[in-house]
């Protein structure tokens, strides 16, 4: 469709002034020749308005949108245009939400950009556009690419695939959705498959946004596959995909040199285990897992992850986990340990000030600098709490049913900080009472160039106080910048000086490449004579080759008869096996029987001996009694015997020394019969030692028997 072109009903002397205006500065522009002039400012005087560019995208929408061709059109697209381009950065072309379609495209691609960031985000370019996607990459050297929200499926992406795989300029690729946009990327299973191509194929790049294109599992799974090989890729954003803990895990495996990760919106739940995944990985600096429903047992692995990881994790996103109280308390304990965690986002997560007591024990001994605790239970013991952290920059508390004694109490504390600069309290319950002591204390402070109140019950007049406040603020901060501005021109003029000497290298080195290129020609020709005496050689090859095919097939033949013969002596030699298998069985079977027999005989044994260890025992005991008793029989023989003495020397001073002796005898005879009865004892136990020493070898003897 061709633009159409608006006239005007009225040539009015004041539209030709302008025109003739606009055509004498473009004649300037391009040297005063007409002939020097682009032929697009001859289409129509509209165009005169843009410049070159500008107006090739501009004619190429109106064919796109159908929209007629007017100077108030151009003007109007030329703000668009000048709104999102700065020529501070005369490098990036944005042109993102300005209903940009496939013409569109194809004259951007045409006119060959010197800029190496493009944002193409946002317009309706779909997979129609791939064709002139592919021009633009042959046509410049970009090295950022953004697609998101372009309605690009894996059709699209692999038509391009190849390309982008070969393209060795692109450092950054977005597939993903631009915020607040209606338009979505679907490149789902099949379109995994391609980025995996890619990452597999193309070690130049390094940013890739994927988010919310429906990659599933499977996906998630394919492109940690991928990473593995991968290891220029630094900053990987796959939100919003549905990839569960299966293709987290392997992306978290494999992906050991990433610095920035976002899984958020990806279903993980608490059971996937960050511990053993940040122990490995040294590089990690940024981490975003929000709205993944984690919880407070999800939150104690990443916490131990934290504090065993060696990289040194700066950002940490957890907003909508669920963590509460339980989860604070553990991470907690993780900030106290880390050293480098300096940016933190635990909204919404249900946190009250019982958690809040957790974090304020560890934020002065920590790294925190920004905090991000909107959302949560908070109120008044909150913020007094937090009253203890002098290098905090950074807050937001914002719907936080803060009111007006935590508010101040916290707001008197950041008075007196020179570090804080950005407090966000919006949507809480701060009145108008309070309004004199905050613009008192903001007042006296310079530092503060950030203070966000709204929706509470302050007054416009207040607002407005406040924001002009913080503009003192900033033009203060602003005049100090001049001093590192200085500093950073000499800087950039050493670097300067040594990017002269890298383009003088660089010459030195494409001198040498051209003399390489001369050779590689020599080369060639020499080459192509070698391939021409080649061919001759070949051709007898060829017929040699031949015959040695036929004698091939000959010996085939009689393998296969060799074949057919081993396989029958084969089946015979199974036939044997089996008859010995067999026969081994029924060997195998007896051997089992008279090994249970053994066995039964072996028991019958252990019984007998233990027995007769028993019957030893009750000898011992009989034996040990006996010689108790001997023992008994010597000692009342010695005492008659001391008698005995005694009663001789009575005897001899006695006077009748007959009747004397015959009681002297009398006793001699009871001690005679004493010994005697002492040596039959003594008799009967050894004869009862000797039959126990004999009863041994008599049941040894049994045993070999049986056995």
């Amino acid at each position: 469709m061709r633009p159409q072109t608006a006239k005007p009903k009225l040539a009015t002397n004041e539209y030709t002034k302008e025109i003739e205006f606009l055509k004498q500065q473009k004649l300037i522009a391009y040297g005063g020749d007409p002939s020097n002039l682009p032929q697009i400012f001859q289409k129509n005087p509209a165009f005169l308005v843009l410049d070159e560019l500008q107006a090739e995208l501009f004619n190429a929408r109106c064919h796109d949108t159908g929209e007629t061709v007017s100077i108030e059109r151009a003007k109007i697209f030329k703000e668009e245009f000048n709104k999102i381009n700065s020529k501070k950065f005369p490098d990036v072309l944005n042109l993102y939400s300005m209903r940009l379609g496939v013409t569109t495209l194809i004259a951007l691609a045409n006119q060959k950009p010197i800029q190496t960031t493009i944002n193409l985000a946002d317009n309706t370019l779909g997979d129609y556009a791939v064709h002139a996607i592919k021009t633009l990459l042959a046509n410049s050297q970009i090295k950022n690419l953004n697609l998101a929200s372009n309605m690009i499926s894996h059709i699209g992406l692999g038509q391009i695939i190849d390309d982008l795989c070969k393209n060795q300029t692109l450092k950054a690729l977005d597939l993903g959705v631009l915020d607040g946009s209606i338009r979505k990327n679907a490149l789902g299973f099949e379109g995994a498959k391609h980025i995996a191509q890619l990452l597999l194929s193309n070690k130049k790049i390094e940013t890739l946004r994927l988010q919310d294109n429906v990659i599933t599992t499977a996906g998630g799974e394919f492109i940690g596959q991928a990473l593995k090989t991968n290891q220029s890729i630094k900053h990987l954003k796959i939100a919003e995909n549905d990839l569960k803990i299966a293709g987290i895990e392997t992306i978290l495996l494999n992906g050991q040199n990433l610095e920035s990760l976002d899984l958020s919106k990806n279903n993980l739940r608490p059971t996937i285990k960050f511990q053993e995944y940040l122990m490995n990985n040294r590089t990690l600096k940024r981490l975003n897992l929000e709205f993944n429903d984690l919880g407070p047992k999800g939150v104690e692995y990443l916490a131990n992850g934290i504090i065993q990881q060696q990289s040194g994790l700066i950002s940490l996103n957890l907003r909508g986990n669920q963590i509460r109280d339980e989860g604070l308390q553990v991470l907690s304990a993780a900030i106290y340990e880390s050293e480098s965690l300096s940016e933190l986002d635990i909204s919404l997560n249900d946190i009250t000030p019982d958690g809040i007591r957790y974090l304020a024990d560890v934020l002065p001994n920590s790294q925190i600098k920004v905090l991000n605790l909107s959302k949560n239970l908070l109120g008044d013991e909150s913020m007094i709490m937090l009253c203890n952290n002098r290098i905090m920059e950074k807050l937001d508390v914002s719907s936080s049913r803060v009111a007006d004694q935590g508010f101040m109490t916290f707001l008197t504390f950041i008075g007196e900080s020179t570090n804080f600069t950005h407090l966000k309290a919006n949507d809480n319950y701060i009145s108008e009472k309070v309004e004199k002591l905050i613009l008192e204390i903001i007042e006296k402070n310079q530092v503060i160039i950030d203070l966000q109140v709204t929706g509470n019950r302050l007054s416009l007049c207040c607002l407005n106080r406040i924001q002009k406040i913080l503009q003192r603020n900033q033009k203060i901060l602003e005049e100090k910048e001049p001093s590192k501005i200085r500093t950073e021109i000499y800087r950039l003029k050493y670097e300067q000086k040594k990017i002269q000497i890298a383009k003088d290298k660089l010459s030195q080195q494409e001198k040498e490449i051209l003399q390489i290129e001369d050779k590689k020609s020599q080369v060639i020709v020499e080459m192509e004579r070698i391939k021409q005496q080649e061919q001759s050689k070949r051709a007898g090859l060829q017929e040699r080759i031949t015959d040695l095919l036929n004698q091939i097939e000959k010996k085939k033949k009689i393998i296969e008869d060799k074949q057919a013969d081993f396989e029958r002596s084969k089946q015979l030699k199974q036939q044997e096996l089996d008859a010995q298998r067999n026969d081994y069985q029924v060997v195998y079977q007896k051997r089992k029987e008279l090994e249970q027999e053994f066995e039964r005989l072996q028991k019958e044994l252990d019984t007998q001996e233990q027995k007769f260890k028993d019957e030893q025992f009750k000898l011992e005991d009989a034996i040990a009694e006996k010689k108790a008793k001997g023992e008994e029989i010597e000692k009342q023989t010695a005492q008659l015997r001391e008698e005995l003495m005694k009663l001789q020397k009575q005897q001899f001073e006695q006077n009748n020394q007959a009747e004397k002796e015959q009681q002297i005898q009398q006793q001699q005879q009871v001690i005679n019969e004493k010994e005697e009865k002492a040596e039959n004892d003594k008799q009967l136990e050894q004869g009862n030692k000797n039959d126990e020493k004999l009863k041994p070898k008599k049941a040894t003897k049994k045993g070999k028997k049986k056995k």
